[in-house]
């Protein structure tokens, strides 16, 4: 099983990502006022990340390694 990575546009004019496996939402990536990539995890989490990148890819990765898979693909 893979994990999706799919752009989901915000009120505030800035993009997330929600990362979904099974087409289950796990949680999702958002960027920071200082250009670093968040990844929250789980589906309501909006206050606390489990770890940030200054690399998108890096942290796709990432993601995808903690959510035990290591394949990623990125689904417009």
């Amino acid at each position: 099983m893979s994990i999706e990575f799919r752009e989901r546009p915000t009120v505030e004019r800035a993009s997330q990502l929600e990362v979904r496996k099974s087409g289950a939402l796990l949680g999702h990536i958002r960027r920071n006022p200082r250009g670093k990539y968040q990844y929250y995890r789980g589906p309501l989490n909006q206050l606390m990340y489990e770890f940030e990148d200054d690399d998108l890819d890096r942290i796709e990765l990432r993601v995808a390694a903690r959510e035990g898979t290591e394949s990623a693909s990125l689904t417009p």
